[in-house]
């Protein structure tokens, strides 16, 4: 055990004063403590070399190749062309991607902007879809940091959270040591922000030669994908309730309401396998 107390008033604050049980008082440059066998700690540095396993930087790279990853690239085939279509220049789709970094708030922006609705509006939209990454980033930032993580390294990596690398990166975390987590999350995130620009930017000047029926397959994988995601991810059953009920409810809630059917659906297919999952929980305790 040791105590210490940061030098401070008349005091040089350059120097940290510990005290080890059963020791003399010793002065010790500022980050330094006193381990119980009088051994001076480590200094901590501002950089973040010593902070992170880079070596994990590349293997989050290699992931490149994986299910989630590639089924991402081929929902950004299908962007391609629709940001084609609403005539957006390769030079402000390769800008759109990497800087907003979630395909459903790159489908608001091409949308606002095909219809023609105001800046206001479009910048709206953009901004409530994205409200989702806030809780999603918070389970992340935890899983990811480590004793010694500085506020900027984290902010630097906030822009990567998406769902593909947001779920994966939660997935592989168990496996991989706390010290290489962000590393690895960085490796992934970010190939796959450069992959699926390459890609879009590819399809944006080729996608004439695309037939119809392969452009409308394409646009299917997204939310194919998302669903699969959440079935995979899901920790408690009544998740699963929900899924399948917002399918169940979709085809309805859109004879409803066409232009809300998805919303609609999931807020319906959510408050029933919430409330069954309370109905059961509470017999349970009975």
């Amino acid at each position: 055990m040791f105590k210490y107390a940061d030098a401070g008033g008349a005091i040089d604050g350059r120097y940290l004063f510990a005290k080890p049980i059963a020791s003399e008082w010793v002065s010790l440059p500022a980050g330094t403590f006193m381990t119980c066998d009088n051994q001076a700690a480590p200094q901590s540095s501002n950089d973040s070399s010593g902070v992170y396993d880079w070596s994990w930087f590349p293997k989050g790279m290699a992931n490149i190749a994986s299910l989630p990853a590639l089924v991402l690239l081929s929902a950004f085939v299908g962007f391609g062309g629709l940001a084609r279509e609403a005539d957006i220049p390769l030079s402000q789709l390769v800008f759109i991607i990497p800087s907003i970094w979630a395909l459903p708030s790159h489908l608001v922006l091409v949308a606002g902007i095909s219809v023609g609705a105001s800046l206001l509006t479009v910048a709206l939209g953009v901004a409530f879809a994205a409200i989702r990454m806030l809780p999603m980033t918070m389970a992340l930032i935890p899983e990811i940091r480590t004793p010694r993580s500085r506020l900027w390294h984290l902010l630097a990596v906030c822009n990567l959270v998406a769902i593909t690398a947001w779920v994966h990166t939660l997935q592989k975390a168990p496996e991989i040591p706390r010290e290489g987590r962000l590393p690895y999350f960085a490796g992934f995130a970010s190939t796959m922000a450069v992959a699926t620009t390459t890609v879009a930017a590819l399809v944006h000047q080729l996608s004439a030669a695309f037939p119809p029926i392969l452009m409308a397959a394409l646009y299917f994988m997204t939310p194919l994908y998302f669903a699969t995601s959440i079935w995979n991810t899901a920790r408690i059953r009544a998740e699963h309730w929900a899924l399948v009920l917002g399918f169940v409810l979709g085809p309805f809630a859109w004879m409803v309401a066409p232009q809300a059917n998805i919303l609609l659906a999931g807020l319906g297919g959510g408050i029933i396998a919430y409330g069954a999952r309370r109905l059961v929980m509470a017999r349970g305790a009975d």
